[in-house]
């Protein structure tokens, strides 16, 4: 009964300009409740993306060494946004000493650097590719975001040395510089004289 005396009041034109206004302003405010609720929820995932862009992240590989085409480095990289400190890798299997002497009764590689800046890497030489292409190492990187930080990030993986192998493509590097320019030097100074 009351639904029909409020239809019938609204049938009037006036009461009809004032059910349409009710009706505009019940979905501006559903609108609104919607709209504050998607806002507060990106609100909340900009300040989490903008925490983690500001982080450091480090890690290990694997790759072709740039001075010989059968000779691998360990890399230690930090392909965060901020400065890594009290950097700790332990590396299982262990690499090869530099010299290629064999191992003193290790069971991982441990290396530990005070800071790694952003986008820096530290390489290591990690042996030549036959000894070590088909093996599986399993790293322990962890890093603080601060010096001396109790808190500490830690990630642990496995990788392949293989898959950091460029196929024997050397990368130019600073050393082939110098012996392309000591080349040039010595050509001038055998036609000079």
């Amino acid at each position: 009964m009351w639904i029909e005396n409020l239809v019938g009041s609204f049938a009037v034109s006036a009461n009809a300009l004032a059910l349409a206004q009710l009706v505009a302003a019940f979905v501006t405010a559903i609108a609104t409740i919607a709209l504050w609720r998607v806002t507060r929820v990106l609100v909340g995932e900009t300040k989490t993306l903008a925490a983690m862009t500001l982080r450091p992240f480090v890690v290990c590989s694997a790759e072709s060494s740039p001075v010989s085409a059968i000779s691998f480095n360990l890399v230690l990289r930090n392909t965060g946004n901020a400065t890594a400190f009290d950097v700790k890798l332990q590396l299982s299997p262990p690499i090869a000493n530099p010299d290629g002497s064999p191992l003193a009764d290790e069971t991982i590689t441990k290396w530990e650097i005070s800071l790694l800046p952003p986008g820096q890497a530290l390489t290591k030489y990690a042996g030549f590719g036959p000894d070590i292409h088909d093996k599986t190492y399993t790293a322990n990187v962890s890093w603080a975001s601060l010096p001396g930080a109790s808190v500490r990030e830690s990630l642990a993986y496995k990788f392949e040395a293989k898959d950091g192998f460029q196929g024997g493509v050397i990368t130019k590097g600073p050393h082939h510089i110098a012996e392309e320019i000591e080349k040039l030097r010595k050509q001038l100074a055998s036609e000079t004289k």
